[in-house]
């Protein structure tokens, strides 16, 4: 397939799955992003890599930022209610247990008025953030020594809150970067991209209604040019090896391999370059041993004539595996084409996993100049 083509392909499918999201996405009430956030350490340097490189996720961020921070001083103007309630009831028999809900009180505040500034968007403070799933439960963990204060969380709660009953316990707090969608976008967290959810409407039924396996795959792929992936790989190798993320390169000709093998190996530590004359295929298993044998600061890059959906997934199988045994380096896989049609589709497609681990991968479909 010619390169125009396929960058063409990899549009349209793209908007094919975006529209897919966007129409069943929501239908159960966002229950995923709902419970809290999947926003991590890991997380936290995929969204700062994604607002150096996007000045306009950080205004976007910083933005959605500023409105779940009224929410937060919504839900604070509650807690002060409540405590009231409680000065007046327990006051005398309770009085330890008030001014430890006090100071719990002073760590809502100041996470609320921390998250309404414009604090530099640096990889500490943006982890910062990711620190309110403590500051509620610790809150409300304080709340449950009064009698019936839990309840009066949901009964006082006032317009913009988020103090509510689900059953017989209160709901837990949407996750910090959840607006009417994710304030993330490509660059949220993996578990979230990889996360196709069997709720009714069914997303992942849905894509195999509408897109069979190849369009699926190249679904999730990006079109860049080669100067975005060579942004990338210069931002990650500036800011060290715990922002290294895999790569994942398709339609590069002989010159532009070589300038991303240069980059790779720019790193300055240990590089190890594997050419493949044909196509590229490893199971999950014969990757993670070469991950092993390379070590957590190396980089290891392949070069291709082609590569396909099947063994696509294999190698997001082993990268995801490689990364929760954090064991995983440098990985560039750099191909000439994508190689369709598939001979079968992966079995995580066939069976319908709620893991499609793609969703998370770096594959770039480069544009022609």
């Amino acid at each position: 397939m010619p390169n125009r083509q396929f960058v063409h392909a990899v549009s349209a499918a793209r908007h094919k799955l975006d529209t897919i999201i966007e129409r069943v996405c929501g239908a159960c009430g966002y229950s995923c992003c709902h419970t809290g956030t999947m926003v991590g350490s890991h997380g936290v340097r995929r969204l700062y890599k994604g607002m150096r490189l996007d000045a306009g996720l950080a205004s976007r961020v910083r933005e959605g930022l500023k409105t779940r921070a009224a929410e937060l001083a919504a839900d604070l103007d509650t807690i002060r209610h409540v405590t009231q309630m409680l000065q007046m009831s327990f006051g005398d028999r309770m009085s330890r247990e008030l001014t430890d809900l006090g100071a719990l009180t002073g760590e809502w505040q100041d996470f609320t008025e921390f998250m309404a500034s414009d604090f530099d968007l640096t990889p500490d403070n943006l982890k910062r953030l990711t620190q309110f799933s403590a500051v509620r439960h610790n809150l409300l963990r304080q709340l449950r020594e009064f009698p019936g204060a839990e309840a009066a969380l949901a009964t006082m709660s006032v317009p913009g809150g988020s103090f509510h009953f689900r059953g017989r316990k209160l709901a837990p707090p949407r996750c910090i970067f959840h607006l009417d969608g994710c304030l993330l976008g490509r660059y949220r967290p993996v578990k979230c991209a990889n996360f196709f959810c069997n709720a009714e409407p069914n997303l992942l039924a849905e894509c195999h209604a509408e897109m069979d396996f190849d369009e699926f795959v190249i679904a999730n792929m990006y079109p860049e040019s080669l100067g975005f992936v060579e942004e990338m790989i210069l931002l990650e190798n500036e800011l060290g090896p715990d922002y290294w993320e895999p790569k994942i390169v398709l339609g590069c000709d002989e010159q532009q391999a070589r300038r991303l093998i240069e980059l790779g190996t720019a790193r300055g530590i240990g590089t190890d370059v594997q050419q493949n004359p044909g196509g590229f295929y490893l199971s999950t298993g014969e990757l993670l041993e070469l991950i092993k044998a390379a070590g957590r600061d190396a980089t290891l890059i392949f070069t291709a004539e082609s590569v396909g959906g099947p063994a696509l997934y294999e190698l997001a199988v082993a990268l995801e595996q490689a990364h929760n045994a954090d064991i995983l380096g440098g990985f560039i896989l750099i191909a000439q084409r994508f190689a369709t049609p598939s001979f079968m589709p992966h079995p995580m497609w066939s069976d319908r996993m709620m893991s499609q681990p793609l969703g998370s991968l770096e594959i770039y479909a480069i544009t022609p100049e």
